[in-house]
């Protein structure tokens, strides 16, 4: 029987890689007599996709030095891959490579390079690439918009939506999480308002998922709008995470006017996540602004009682607040 040729190999990596069996595809890939480019780029993407993001870009290094071309799965993934690790300087090294070679990068190189940039503060550059890109799709814009977003460009960030709309393109629920992200930066809350309750889902068929609820606890937090932020909560489809109650929360230590939805917030974040200290920590300073210190003092005696407790391996201690309430950490 002949031995596998490296396109028989290159199919059980493949096979492995897709099956999440990431050991197995590494297995085969080592003991590989022979490999191509395709070999390299089946494991570079595979490493990457399970978020093993270093050892990736390790492969895609030694991929260069032993001679390989880097296609363009591998490269695609270690811009992935530098994006996510913040890694500016080796995803500056990988777009000259792309610039060097690839005269007209295809759709999926050009959105890794504006990611890349965007996700690494570098928004301008970002925006360059954007608008050089030969060929977009919901990606490209994706990546644009929501690090605008996230690097405090909320405004540039809703002018891009805007022009992704008028240029046909049709948003998906990262496209909004973006949005809602700029506006709540740019503290934009009646336009928050009008694309999360009416646009989003209405008109564009974008069905409100969790994440898009933190969001919105988070504006409305902010603009010390809590009345309204509980209402929506109330309304939610799903029961809301730590995103959604840290929204609330943060929103009654910045603007210390509701006492009685803090403790609701810091019970829900506690039930979720015993171990947050910050909870604590927070609730503190909204009872120190209530002038309320005997509860100042009591939420204090519970967070060294916590830390002496994990200390001596120990994660069950009990906080009363008002009423009687109960938070556990």
């Amino acid at each position: 029987m002949p031995a596998p040729d490296v396109v028989s190999h290159n199919a059980l990596v493949h096979g492995y890689v897709k099956a999440g069996r990431l050991g197995l595809a590494v297995r085969v890939f080592e003991g590989m007599p022979e490999r191509d480019a395709v070999s390299w780029g089946t494991v570079v993407a595979g490493c990457a996709k399970a978020g093993r993001l270093g050892e990736a870009v390790r492969l895609f290094d030694r991929m260069r030095r032993e001679g390989f071309r880097p296609d363009d799965v591998a490269l695609a993934a270690v811009l992935s891959c530098c994006a996510q690790l913040d890694a500016l300087d080796k995803g500056q090294e990988v777009h000259e490579y792309v610039k060097r070679t690839r005269p007209r990068p295809n759709v999926y190189l050009c959105t890794g390079i504006v990611d890349l940039y965007a996700k690494c503060g570098r928004v301008e550059v970002a925006r360059e690439v954007f608008n050089a890109c030969p060929e977009k799709n919901v990606f490209t814009w994706n990546a644009l918009i929501v690090g605008l977003a996230m690097h405090g460009h909320g405004t540039v960030a809703l002018d891009y939506f805007d022009r992704m709309l008028v240029e046909g393109f049709r948003p998906d629920g990262t496209t909004f999480l973006g949005v809602l992200i700029g506006c709540s930066h740019a503290g934009l809350v009646d336009t928050a308002r009008r694309i999360f309750f009416r646009e989003m889902q209405h008109n564009h068929g974008v069905p409100r998922e969790l994440k898009h609820y933190g969001c919105m606890a988070d504006l409305l937090g902010r603009a010390g709008l809590i009345d309204e932020a509980m209402e929506m909560i109330s309304s939610m489809p799903m029961e809301a995470d730590t995103y959604v109650w840290g929204g609330i929360l943060a929103g009654c230590r910045m603007h210390g006017n509701n006492v009685e939805f803090a403790e609701v917030a810091a019970r829900r974040l506690l039930e979720l996540n015993p171990d947050d200290g910050g909870v604590y920590s927070a609730m503190a300073g909204i009872y120190a602004d209530a002038g309320r210190w005997e509860d100042v003092a009591r939420v204090r005696r519970s967070m060294d009682e916590m830390v002496g407790m994990r200390n001596v391996g120990r994660s069950s201690i009990a906080m009363e607040l008002k009423d009687g309430i109960k938070m556990l950490s």
